[in-house]
């Protein structure tokens, strides 16, 4: 995820009102911020700026929640402060304030064909500072057959979720995957493989490399949504701290388990 600016934010707001309602326009939106059309359009094409006042304004008039109200104000501020600690600072806001994009939801018959664990990392080193993206290189780096990069990219090919831009530099077409049926052996099988990663990675990688803890305690059942809401803020704010360095040199996987112990007696 990167931080959009404020121009973005309200281009996004006004397709999102023009989706709800076809009678919708950048007129209608002109006229509800009490400005001109002309000026809306000069705001959204860079050509003028906004002020924190006039910012504030808009976001009453558009009828924001607080939390994208401080977003679009703190997007707004960011644009003109000069300072490179204040910028690091606002930036560390928009992230915070940022909402979580939703995973993108694949159909279970595409991800059983994507879930040996390097499809999805191979999407992810498009993300990294490797120059090139071949079966030679995936293979090098991921520690696997290059007959089975070779594959492995004309699937993610085949499926759209790689592509090439303009210049032939390969691509993510999605930000992050979800499937649609938890509980599918093919979920089952992804986690079990990063799960072996993770154990290999104990032998192999030093403390400076990889984070790993654990904590053995009683817990109740009923607590568990309020525990999943926790780990979920958790997954968000680590995604925001990948999102907000530009240059990143490896693929990382991070898992969090909360699972029982004890057998269930009482039953």
């Amino acid at each position: 995820m990167t931080a959009m600016t404020y121009r973005q934010l309200l281009k996004q707001e006004l397709d999102a009102r023009i989706s709800d309602n076809d009678q919708y326009s950048m007129r209608a939106m002109a006229k509800q911020l009490k400005i001109s059309s002309a000026m809306l359009s000069s705001i959204l094409s860079g050509k003028r700026n906004l002020s924190a006042k006039r910012a504030l304004e808009m976001a009453k008039s558009l009828k924001f929640n607080k939390k994208r109200t401080d977003y679009f104000l703190a997007l707004v501020q960011y644009d003109t402060v000069k300072s490179d600690e204040a910028r690091a600072e606002l930036l560390e806001t928009i992230f915070s304030l940022a909402p979580r994009e939703k995973p993108e939801q694949l159909d279970i018959d595409i991800f059983n064909l994507i879930s040996d664990w390097h499809h999805v990392a191979i999407m992810k080193m498009t993300n990294t500072t490797l120059n090139t993206l071949d079966a030679k290189t995936i293979a090098q780096h991921l520690d696997i057959d290059t007959t089975k990069a070779v594959e492995a990219l004309d699937r993610l090919f085949r499926l759209g979720l790689l592509v090439k831009d303009e210049n032939g530099a390969v691509k993510s077409a999605k930000a992050q995957l979800l499937a649609n049926a938890p509980k599918h052996e093919a979920l089952r099988k992804f986690h079990r493989q990063m799960m072996e990663k993770a154990i290999t990675s104990l032998e192999t990688q030093t403390s400076q490399e990889k984070f790993v803890g654990s904590e053995t305690l009683a817990f109740d059942e009923l607590d568990l949504e309020k525990a999943r809401d926790i780990m979920e803020e958790c997954f968000s704010k680590i995604i925001r701290l990948a999102a907000a360095r530009p240059e990143k040199k490896h693929v990382y996987h991070m898992g969090i388990q909360l699972f029982r112990v004890t057998k269930d007696l009482q039953k």
